[in-house]
């Protein structure tokens, strides 16, 4: 089935659930409802997405695109001529917010080093990139996308596209064009912004064009040219305070949100300044840690992005993977081989999650995004799972917490009245066993069902 056919496809097959776990369920037809058609869905089990336990036996009333109702089955009527889902062979819950994303770049070293070293684009090729990696992002069941920087704001005309039905994909939040230093980190034609008022300037060309928030590139360096992005080092930011705190008043009087690419001591600076989250989070110290809990800033945890070194495989991955359970499989054994095979990383790795574990101690919003390994949400959830969440935070980190860190959770990241009708349906419990989550048997985007997507 091809894009177009497969949005455009309007026939209703209902939805049988398997007959055993771990059984690959049938999938329904791509379905878009009308503005007010109302589908009442017949949930097994139910995770809603606030770190509340799971609840049996419950049905999901949605209307046009919005959820209207829900609850026990024995409390919630289903009206006449509703389109009934039967998913009560499996759990329910909010679609996946991933958190931290670039849609134009593949999990391929030599397609960021292109763009870190200024290699040209063309418009064209960007967004055929995006057309996959945002369907690969579906089919793994994430259905909201929270973009941190993209080029020639692609990000926003995908956002558009999706929304219009031009092609399938998650709700896309997007960001704009990256914001960047001279010699910073991030593609070469936008490392551009020095001082306090290109900063604002910049701020102002985004929100002109689209951009629903904004990410500040503060800390790591180019990797490009004779000195490779010195004097930078590691965890020292790119920008002054100056330079800092004027993005964000200016980002905060347009009245959005900015967000921060921040490491080790620059996190302060970012917090102080005002910033609404922090992505990656790294080399987070015990100070730092009661920093953000005292000011409500959440952190997005980028794990799986820490491979792209060893990525050269992926054209084992995109081109051999038949369906996402297999990309996620060759995705964890390329995980899993390079940590025993380089002890070094794998020291790194352990270290990580005692920041984590740390992180959720003392109170820190711990969320989880993919950078531009897309489909790896679950591997995220995995790696939560080892630092000592259990698969019901794990779960909530990518749904709920997510959405609440960046400042969406009115609109998505939860199965509550008011909120768009995101949902996914696991074949098994996986708030109980995390792998399970690999077992995507049903998904809704703002009441369309488009479980019947095709890996390729």
């Amino acid at each position: 089935m091809t894009l177009r056919t497969a949005v455009q496809a309007a026939a209703i097959v209902p939805f049988t659930p398997s007959p055993a776990h771990g059984a690959a369920p049938a999938m329904a037809a791509v379905h878009t409802p009308a503005a007010q058609e109302v589908t009442a869905i017949r949930a097994g089990r139910l995770i809603d997405g606030t770190g509340q336990p799971a609840r049996e036996d419950q049905v999901i009333i949605v209307r046009g695109e919005r959820i209207e109702a829900v609850g026990d089955a024995a409390a919630v009527a289903v009206p006449a001529g509703a389109r009934v889902v039967d998913l009560s062979g499996h759990t329910v819950m909010p679609g996946i917010v991933d958190a931290h994303a670039h849609l134009s770049i593949r999990p391929d070293i030599r397609t960021l080093r292109g763009q870190l070293e200024g290699m040209e684009q063309h418009d064209a090729m960007q967004m055929a990139r995006i057309i996959r990696n945002i369907r690969v992002q579906l089919m793994s069941g994430v259905t909201s996308v929270y973009v941190v920087g993209e080029v020639h704001y692609n990000d926003i005309q995908a956002s558009q596209a999706v929304e219009e039905g031009i092609v399938p994909g998650p709700r896309i939040y997007p960001s704009g064009n990256f914001i960047s230093t001279t010699a910073g980190h991030g593609p070469a034609e936008y490392r551009t912004t020095n001082g306090p008022w290109e900063m604002r300037t910049f701020v102002r060309q985004n929100y002109e064009m689209g951009a629903h928030h904004m990410k500040l590139t503060i800390t790591d360096r180019a990797r490009v040219g004779p000195n490779n992005g010195t004097p930078y080092a590691p965890g020292e930011s790119n920008y002054t305070k100056e330079e800092i705190d004027a993005a964000v008043n200016e980002l905060h009087r347009l009245g959005i949100e900015a967000t921060a690419h921040a490491n080790g001591e620059s996190i302060r600076l970012a917090v102080e300044a005002g910033v609404n989250s922090i992505q990656h989070g790294g080399n987070l110290n015990e100070e730092l840690m009661d920093l953000m809990a005292s000011r409500d800033v959440g952190f997005v945890n980028t794990y799986t992005i820490g491979f792209q070194s060893v990525f050269n495989e992926w054209g084992f991955l995109d081109n051999e993977a038949g369906d996402i359970r297999d990309w996620l499989e060759r995705g964890r054994h390329v995980h899993e081989r390079a940590l025993e095979e380089n002890p070094g990383r794998a020291q790194r790795r352990l270290d990580r999650l005692g920041q984590l574990r740390r992180s959720k101690e003392k109170g820190v919003k711990v969320g989880i995004g993919t950078d531009s390994m897309h489909g790896y949400m679950l591997l995220e959830m995995e790696n939560l799972v080892a630092a000592g969440f259990t698969p019901l935070e794990a779960i909530t980190a990518a749904t709920g917490l997510n959405a609440e860190i960046v400042g969406i959770e009115d609109e998505v990241g939860t199965v509550e009245v008011g909120r768009f009708a995101d949902i996914i349906a696991i074949d098994g419990r996986p708030d109980e066993n995390i792998r399970d989550m690999g077992n995507v048997a049903f998904i809704m985007v703002g009441g369309r069902d488009q479980s019947a997507l095709s890996f390729r």
